[in-house]
C-alpha cells in the first residue's frame, strides 16, 4: 500500500490531470492525450493533439503570479521573438483570443491560472557541458538581459535582493524561519542570509544599471539543444533582479555537475560563461568577485523555494534537506577563505 505522502501526491497529480482536460478545451487543439512531465510548483503536460502536434500546458501554484504579471511573461516572449533570432516558446491564444484560462476542479480549493505553449523541441545537456556549452549560455542570458531593457515590468519585480534573500519581503519564503532544520542549522543559515544579504543590498544601492528583467531559471535544464541550435525555455520565474543572481543561477548548476565550487572544472566552466556574457553585457569586475556572495544567495534562494514547495509535494523533503546542508557547507568555507 502507498504511504500517505504518496498518495497525496499521487492524488494531487490526478487532479491536475484533470483540470488539464478541461483546459485544453479552450484552445483550437483536438487532443490525442495529455502526459505530465512534472509536479514540483507547476504542474507541467505535454499535450499532443490529433496531428502530433505537441504543447506544453503549465498548470500555476495558486498565488504565486498574478494574471498581470503571468502576461508580461507572454509580453516578454513576444518581444524576444519579434526583435531577436533567440529561441524561445511560442504562448498559444484560446478560442476566446486570450492567453490564460483559470480553470477549477471540485477537489481543489483554489482556481488555477493555466497556459499552452507550442512545444520547443530540444535535448538537455547535461552529460556533455563544456566550455563550448558554458558560452553559448552565458552569451544567450546577455542578450536576454539587453533586450529585456526595452520592456516596462510593474507586476514581476521578484528579485531585487530583499525578494531574492530578504526576511518579510522574500517572494517564496523567509530562510530565517525554517522548519525540519535542528537549531544550530537555523543559526548558520540565517548568519548567511545577513552576510549575503548586506553585501548584496549595498552593491544593488551602489549600482543600479546592474539591476533589470532576468529570467533567473537559466541553467541545463532550460538551455536546450536541437540540431545545431540553442533555445531558452521556462520564463516562469522571470522577473526584475541583479543581473550577477542571474549568472549565479548557471554557476549553482555547474557547481552539482563538477561537485564543488573551488574545483577546476568549475572555474573553467564559470570563465567560458563570463566570457561568453561579456560579448553582449558588461561584466564588472567588483560583480565577479561578489559571485561567491551571489551564490550563496542562490543555495538561499533554493531553501526558501524548497520550504515554500514541499508541503504540497513530499517528494521534495530530501531536496530540502540536502539544500540546508550544502548552504551550510558553502558558507563555512565562503567565510574561512575570506578570513584568511
Amino acid at each position: 500500500m502507498a504511504s500517505f505522502k504518496q498518495t497525496s501526491y499521487l492524488s494531487w497529480v490526478r487532479r491536475f490531470r484533470e483540470m488539464a482536460e478541461k483546459v485544453v478545451a479552450h484552445y483550437p487543439i483536438k487532443t490525442e492525450s495529455i502526459d505530465l512531465i512534472k509536479y514540483n510548483a507547476n504542474a507541467i503536460f505535454k499535450v499532443t493533439d490529433t496531428q502530433k502536434k505537441k504543447y506544453i500546458l503549465r498548470i500555476h501554484p495558486y498565488g504565486y503570479h498574478t494574471e498581470q504579471a503571468i502576461l508580461e511573461e507572454i509580453k516578454w516572449l513576444h518581444h524576444i521573438t519579434n526583435t531577436t533570432d533567440l529561441l524561445v516558446p511560442k504562448p498559444m491564444r484560446t478560442i476566446a483570443g486570450g492567453y490564460l484560462v483559470e480553470e477549477k476542479h471540485p477537489t481543489i480549493p483554489t482556481a488555477r491560472f493555466c497556459d499552452l505553449f507550442e512545444w520547443r523541441p530540444g535535448k538537455v545537456l547535461w552529460k556533455s557541458i563544456d566550455t563550448h556549452y558554458s558560452y553559448n549560455l552565458g552569451s544567450v542570458m546577455a542578450q536576454l538581459q539587453k533586450n529585456g531593457k526595452y520592456l516596462s515590468i510593474e507586476y514581476r519585480k521578484y528579485w531585487c535582493v530583499d525578494g531574492l534573500i530578504g526576511t518579510d519581503r522574500a517572494k517564496l519564503y523567509n530562510v530565517e524561519q525554517l522548519t525540519d532544520v535542528y537549531p544550530a542549522e537555523q543559526k548558520k543559515i540565517i548568519d548567511a542570509r545577513r552576510l549575503a544579504y548586506h553585501v548584496l543590498k549595498s552593491y544593488e544601492k551602489l549600482h543600479k544599471e546592474r539591476s533589470g528583467l532576468i529570467h533567473n531559471d537559466l541553467q541545463p535544464n532550460n538551455f536546450i539543444y536541437h540540431q545545431g541550435s540553442y533555445a531558452v525555455i521556462d520564463f516562469d520565474d522571470c522577473g526584475i533582479g541583479l543581473y550577477g543572481d542571474d549568472l549565479s543561477v548557471a554557476l549553482f548548476a555547474f557547481e552539482y555537475l563538477v561537485e564543488g565550487e573551488n574545483r577546476r572544472d568549475f572555474s573553467i566552466l564559470k570563465d567560458a560563461l563570463f566570457n561568453g556574457y561579456s560579448e553582449h553585457m558588461p561584466l564588472p569586475q567588483e560583480e565577479i568577485d561578489l559571485m561567491p556572495y551571489f551564490l550563496l544567495a542562490r543555495k538561499l534562494n533554493s531553501i526558501s523555494w524548497l520550504e515554500l514547495r514541499k508541503k504540497d509535494n513530499p517528494k521534495l523533503d530530501i531536496y530540502h534537506r540536502e539544500a540546508v546542508l550544502r548552504a551550510i557547507q558553502f558558507f563555512e568555507y565562503l567565510t574561512s577563505t575570506s578570513d584568511n
